[in-house]
């Protein structure tokens, strides 16, 4: 059963980090953490570290994108087929993931330190209050 379809279970969004153009240079953060992502890329001289153990400096950031096939729980070899992308606009996680990517982008603006160390979701709640 689809993870959103599922009412005990919730969706793990991710993100992607580029670094480079090489594979190995592409890394998926849990979307909680995107935030950091475009602090990071807004101030190339600061380094961050990740839940998932990765550590970077804000100039490696290339581009951050949504991560569908690490969201939708495929291998992250995976190519996206047409029939993919009309999954994933069904379900909806396209549109939360550009709802999430626009709420990190504004609040990696901001750069508080306090609220980088803080969940997403939490963050983005208490900016609301």
């Amino acid at each position: 059963m689809s993870p959103l379809l599922h009412k005990n279970k919730k969706m793990d969004y991710k993100i992607k980090i580029v670094a480079g153009y090489r594979k190995d240079q592409q890394h998926s953060i849990p979307a909680e953490e995107a935030h950091k992502a475009y602090y990071l890329f807004l101030n190339p001289s600061k380094r961050g570290i990740f839940s998932n153990g990765l550590g970077l400096v804000g100039r490696n950031i290339q581009e951050i994108l949504p991560d569908y096939s690490g969201t939708m729980g495929w291998n992250e070899t995976h190519t996206l087929t047409s029939d993919d992308m009309n999954e994933i606009r069904q379900k909806g996680i396209d549109q939360k993931l550009r709802e999430i990517m626009t709420t990190a982008q504004k609040i990696g603006a901001i750069g508080e330190p306090q609220s980088l160390a803080l969940p997403l979701s939490k963050v983005a709640q208490l900016s609301l209050e």
